[in-house]
């Protein structure tokens, strides 16, 4: 039936969430050792009701939940929310319930936005993500280049505005983390370091939902490099092409389906509007690009766009070292320059980490002359490398000033919305990333310091400086202690990977 369909097709969604926000055998329902994080307790206006409405609602302008009603009869007045944020802050995680409040991030919404553009007036901007356009390329035996090309011309045969990548976002992440780790560096702030970068929604909403005050101080205020991106389309782009903000729709191309978790947080908003509109895996985007019968060989190719520099202007692709980000090996580099003076190690090669306990664990140190460690930093990737930091921080253990932590295994080349090939194709997992890494730093990929970035300065007038309130707005973001407020809350559920 229709309704298993749906029901089969939440579900599927569910298990493509990364294994640090995804639980096993949850139901939609509360079991009784699982205490609600929103108080329900009736709210008393002048008057005692005797129970009141719980209403999940997603963000503003979207529709409403569908789902299993828990609703009591409730007082008009005064009704208890039960919002999406709520929701995924209880140990419960992300339940089929949820799904239901993502449907708005889905290939049919995507192109039912496209089909109404006509009436709506709406500018369609999709930024492609570094990560989905090398696994785009893998499979479709392109470089890199020519499949952003293709694709950029495919989209706008569709109707999208803007084709976009994401150097601009990722480039301004990389400068805010570098000045965030470099001030508590400096200025001696032993109890928020070691700094833990926030890029990876996955990674964030566990440790959210799971350690709160315990790992909260010590996480990255920067945004994401998509989040920054998608507050410059909503702030600074609007402006530029003389449109109200509310008519730009903005679609994310991404490595993981985390994303669209972090699409919903409230706290990623450019006045009342969305920074992310929609955010559709790379799987996703390629089963529309088969419904719409992309030609990967013959079809249309356009230069790709840019915010500043205007539509059809970009032909040349950037990157920094480092496919997950790019954090430790910018940040590193950096606070090298400035304690040293000059650079320690090639531009033009990686650094050379040390492997700690597999490969997704791995570290570098800067020493004194006299042997004294001037800075220790690791890259923890993975779930079971996540809990060793948490471990080192809980037992007061941790030598680290920084750590890069994603919670796919391998990073983002691996994320869960990646492609994965099947039939003759299929090889070994690790070959697959080994493959992508080198197809990430294609030849025709120019590696860029992020200063070299020539739209900063027009970012910078924009913001009115660097330092000034709008640039804190744009360029950071806060997080939440969203664990269980009870002690009867059931803390030790089942992580499934």
């Amino acid at each position: 039936s229709r309704d298993s369909a749906s029901s089969a097709g939440r579900m599927a969604t569910v298990k493509s969430f990364s294994g640090a926000v995804r639980l096993k055998d949850v139901s939609d329902f509360i079991a009784p050792s699982q205490a609600c994080v929103v108080s329900l307790e009736p709210k008393k206006d002048g008057g005692e009701g005797e129970g009141e409405l719980v209403r999940l609602q997603s963000r503003a302008g979207s529709s409403a939940a569908r789902g299993p009603s828990t609703s009591q009869p409730a007082s008009e007045a005064s009704p208890v929310k039960v919002t999406l944020n709520d929701c995924l802050a209880c140990s419960g995680c992300v339940t089929s319930a949820e799904t239901v409040l993502l449907e708005q991030q889905s290939t049919e919404e995507f192109l039912r936005v496209l089909d109404t553009k006509a009436e709506t007036k709406r500018v369609v901007v999709v930024t492609l993500s570094s990560q989905s356009r090398t696994s785009l390329a893998a499979h479709y035996g392109l470089s890199p280049l020519e499949t952003t090309s293709r694709l950029c011309g495919f989209l706008k045969s569709l109707g999208v505005d803007l084709v976009l990548e994401d150097n601009l976002g990722r480039d301004l992440a990389l400068l805010a983390t570098l000045e965030e780790f470099w001030d508590k560096y400096e200025n001696g702030a032993a109890d928020t370091l070691p700094l833990l970068t926030s890029e990876c929604p996955g990674w964030v909403l566990y440790a959210e939902k799971t350690h709160g005050k315990l790992v909260l101080p010590h996480m990255s205020k920067a945004r994401s490099a998509v989040a920054t991106l998608g507050s410059l389309c909503k702030g600074a782009l609007p402006a530029n092409l003389g449109v109200d903000p509310g008519r730009i729709y903005h679609c994310f191309i991404s490595p993981c389906f985390d994303k669209k978790l972090e699409a919903s947080r409230e706290d990623l908003k450019s006045g009342e509007f969305a920074d992310l509109d929609c955010v559709l895996a790379t799987t996703e985007f390629h089963k529309l690009l088969e419904a719409k019968s992309f030609d990967s060989q013959g079809g249309p190719t356009a230069p790709f766009d840019d915010i500043f520099q205007g539509s059809g202007t970009q032909r040349t692709q950037y990157s920094s070292r480092g496919s997950s980000g790019g954090y430790l090996e910018f940040v590193f580099r950096e606070c090298i320059l400035r304690l040293k003076g000059r650079d320690l190690f090639p531009r033009d090669q990686p650094l050379p980490l040390k492997v700690v306990r597999n490969q997704d664990f791995q570290e570098i140190s800067l020493l004194a002359d006299d042997g004294k460690i001037l800075l220790s930093f690791a890259l923890a990737y993975g779930f079971r490398n996540i809990q060793n930091i948490i471990r080192r921080i809980k037992q007061k253990k941790m030598t680290y000033h920084f750590v890069e932590v994603m919670a796919c295994p391998s990073g983002c080349l691996n994320g869960g919305g990646q492609m994965k090939d099947e039939g003759a194709r299929v090889i070994d997992r690790k070959e697959i990333v080994a493959q992508l890494e080198q197809l990430y730093h294609h030849g025709e990929v120019v590696l860029r310091d992020p200063r070299g970035n020539p739209n900063l300065g027009q970012v910078e007038a924009w913001l009115g400086g660097f330092t000034s309130q709008k640039a804190t707005e744009v360029l950071h973001t806060t997080f939440h202690d969203r664990t269980q407020k009870t002690e009867t809350a059931s803390t030790a559920m089942m992580i499934d990977f």
